[in-house]
């Protein structure tokens, strides 16, 4: 600890999260996320399956329809809270934790609440009318308070930024003593989804502790200056190695730096991210993480529109089926469903489900031209 009172100004490195804390905080956000998706799960199925749209219900079965979803409820939204806070904290430099709070607490201030109130009618008994508006008035609270609570660490992380930014200076004022401390700590943290520039293969390990973006802990395609594209940033690393290993770091360093200027001229570019071997290999990690996210989104689209796309089929099939009896294609056999009772293995709900796989493979294909064709 001695080693970082040295100095005249601190850096952005000396709040630091102890590690005995970071693997049970990675826990609690485990088990708190599996909670919340497990009780989102339990109230979609109640929810899609007009669980809330009973005209008659009361006695023991409303007590107990009541006391299982007022649990689901509670469970999905301590769960959220809990797994949003602890990963803010456990990802405390990371801006996108904010931005992630607002974008759950959005869905759970409109999505939920909007399907909730779409299952209900004037029909629906005056019980499970008062449940689903509590549900939605407790939906909409939290997810306000997410709103807020994302936006508010949003804002402090871009102040914190614009409060570092005259610092940028410092890395270079560091003493050996202190970037060999950073480095190490930052060394021993856990990668990150994405991966930033230091975490993938190509940085050299020789390198890290002289660059700059590793010691202040931003990726070189956020500053728009790396080994690969800065000449200048590559000579100050390589003053710091040995003469053996030099002379390798240099030809490659060289070689990868006529290849990203040479793309950057053929695309009028001044500085080729897009095309440099380090960022490609970033956004690998980033179509990784983010084609998770195909599967849910596709089911909540689904879910959402299963009216409409339930109310399609019967158009189609009804036109088609004046078509197929006009020129009577098939018998008047087949018209009778050996299916009807199972009414959930229905034509319908099984269209519900094509389009709903469809949509996992237009999002991720879309997901794919955003990542690697459009670099974003």
């Amino acid at each position: 600890m001695e080693v970082r009172r040295q100095g005249s100004k601190p850096t952005r490195s000396g709040l630091r999260l102890p590690e005995s804390m970071k693997k049970p905080l990675d826990h609690v956000v485990m088990v708190a996320s599996i909670l919340a998706l497990l009780s989102l799960a339990y109230i979609l199925f109640v929810t899609l399956s007009n669980g809330l749209a009973a005209p008659l219900i009361a006695g023991s079965a409303l007590d107990e329809f009541t006391r299982n979803l007022g649990l689901a409820k509670n469970l999905l939204l301590w769960g959220m809270w809990v797994a949003v806070v602890a990963a803010t904290i456990r990802h405390y430099q990371t801006v996108t934790m904010g931005w992630l709070a607002m974008l759950a607490g959005a869905a759970c201030w409109g999505l939920l609440p909007w399907l909730i109130s779409s299952r209900m009618s004037s029909a629906t008994a005056e019980p499970l009318l008062r449940l689903g508006q509590s549900l939605v008035s407790s939906f909409q609270a939290a997810g306000g308070a997410l709103i807020v609570f994302g936006f508010l660490r949003v804002a402090a992380g871009r102040i914190m930024g614009l409060l570092s930014a005259g610092q940028g200076a410092s890395s270079s004022q560091l003493s050996s003593g202190q970037a060999a401390a950073i480095a190490a700590e930052r060394a021993a943290e856990r990668p990150s989804l994405m991966r930033r520039c230091w975490e993938l293969h190509f940085c050299r390990s020789g390198l890290r502790s002289n660059c700059p973006r590793f010691l202040e802990g931003v990726s070189c395609w956020k500053k728009k200056s790396g080994c690969y594209c800065d000449e200048g940033l590559a000579t100050q690393l390589l003053s710091g190695m040995g003469p053996n290993s030099r002379a390798k770091a240099a030809e490659e360093l060289q070689s990868a730096q006529r290849r990203a200027k040479a793309r950057g001229r053929r695309q009028r570019k001044e500085v080729p991210c897009a095309e440099c071997p380090i960022y490609i290999e970033h956004q690998k990690y980033k179509y990784r993480t983010l084609s998770w996210a195909a599967y849910p989104l596709a089911a909540a689209i689904a879910g959402f529109g299963a009216g409409a796309i339930i109310n399609a089929y019967h158009w189609v099939d009804s036109r088609l089926g004046t078509a197929l009896d006009k020129f009577q294609i098939l018998p008047h056999s087949l018209t009778n469903a050996p299916l009807d009772q199972a009414s959930w293995l229905s034509a319908p709900n099984v269209t519900v489900v094509v389009v709903g796989i469809l949509l996992v493979g237009i999002i991720l294909q879309l997901t794919e031209v955003a990542v690697f064709r459009l670099k974003l």
